[in-house]
């Protein structure tokens, strides 16, 4: 018995569906692609940025001997600022700019909050849609959470960048590098409880030799002792003394991994932008400027950090520091926003490996053996994420 012609093949709306679907499956294939590119091209820029602020910043407290950690701090996340009037030098039209931050903040807050709004309408500047979205109220909810998100993390980081500066003066500095930068573990476990993420041995593995890779680089050294300090100096003498250090350095390596997550989560839109990355890194800087000046004057009266301006030749130091941290920072949010939290924090553990191999060209002084063994392993634990990113986008 001979078959109907729509029995014996697919209808023209069925082929035209499978081709829409297998459409749409390239499109979604060839977007992640492009995105893991672009954060990968990305974090190279952080990581250069990081090493020299690494190194202005050592150079500050040691060679000029301007040890004001807090003023520092201030200096470098207020020029965040600076990216604001960058944008408007690559898109000097203000109102196209805002248009496109204004799309990026409400796709953002329909996928967060999941209302009902419809997005800008295309022909806005005939209108008055920005002001009615934007600025019709002050309790307007988009903006509410504009200003929430800015708060959350302005202050977020300001924590974590503080409390790593604290336990600088109560733990060694192995101890340190060692424990902070299992932020990394820490921003995998929150990817699993906030973000969904599933676990993957490849992962695991790639947190493990990176972790590993630290305690090598830290804990291994030939010349590795235990600093002896009088008490007169306020100086460690006791290894039980590293204890509060070390609790600091947990609870910064902990938020520092939950800052990440929540900026994904929170501030990340569902279609990637660098214009609102940057836009937003800019109003933390504003943010900065205008509120985190309120505990220098408290730091100094209590007697935790006299304040004291820096010669100009100082300052203008620090402001190069600012300008690496800016650097760092905006490439950084990029980064976690394009790829993941956890990718992010295993590709800048790279910078300690590449800070030690900058230090020989300057220093002069061959690697040590844990060092290169160390730098092998985070090279490996980065290279096997990547991998994995590379199948999960195949898959």
């Amino acid at each position: 018995m001979s078959l109907s012609c729509d029995e014996e093949r697919p209808s023209y709306i069925q082929r035209q569906n499978r081709q829409n679907r297998q459409n749409r499956q390239n499109e979604n294939f060839y977007s992640i692609h492009k995105s893991n590119i672009i954060g990968l091209g990305l974090l190279l820029i952080c990581i250069a940025a990081f090493i020299l602020q690494t190194e202005l910043a050592q150079f500050v407290q040691t060679e000029k001997m301007y040890n004001k950690p807090y003023f520092i701090l201030w200096v470098v996340h207020s020029a965040w600022l600076i990216m604001l009037p960058i944008q408007f030098a690559f898109k000097p039209n203000p109102r196209k700019l805002f248009k496109e931050f204004l799309y990026s903040i409400h796709e953002l807050f329909n996928v967060v909050k999941k209302p009902s709004y419809e997005f800008i309408p295309d022909n806005y500047e005939e209108g008055d849609n920005i002001s009615h979205i934007l600025f019709s109220s002050w309790r307007n909810p988009i903006t509410s959470y504009l200003l929430g998100i800015i708060t959350l993390f302005t202050f977020g980081f300001c924590v974590v960048g503080y409390s790593w500066y604290i336990a600088i003066n109560l733990t060694t500095m192995s101890n340190l590098t060692a424990i902070y930068n299992t932020s990394c573990f820490w921003a995998y476990v929150f990817s699993i409880l906030m973000l969904g993420e599933s676990l993957k041995i490849r992962k695991i593995g790639a947190v493990c030799l990176s972790i590993v890779g630290i305690i090598i680089l830290t804990f291994f050294k030939k010349d590795s002792k235990i600093p002896s300090r009088d008490n007169d100096n306020n100086n460690i003498s006791d290894g039980y003394e590293f204890f509060p250090g070390d609790l600091i350095a947990i609870f910064s390596a902990i938020l520092c991994g939950l800052c990440e997550v929540l900026y994904k989560k929170y501030a990340s839109p569902p279609t990637p932008s660098i214009l609102f990355s940057n836009i937003l890194t800019g109003l933390m800087g504003f943010t900065s400027l205008l509120l985190l000046w309120v505990p220098l004057p408290i730091l100094h009266f209590i007697g935790i950090e006299k304040f004291e301006l820096p010669d100009l030749h100082t300052f203008g130091f620090i402001l190069l520091i600012g300008l690496m941290g800016v650097t760092f920072n905006a490439s950084f949010m990029i980064v976690i926003s394009f790829t993941s939290p956890l990718f992010a924090a295993i590709g800048t553990m790279l910078t300690i490996p590449l800070v030690a191999i900058v230090d020989v060209g300057v220093t002069g002084v061959p690697l040590e053996m844990n060092t290169i063994i160390g730098s092998f392993c985070i090279l490996i634990g980065f290279v096997l994420l990547s991998w994995s990113n590379f199948q999960m986008i195949n898959e």
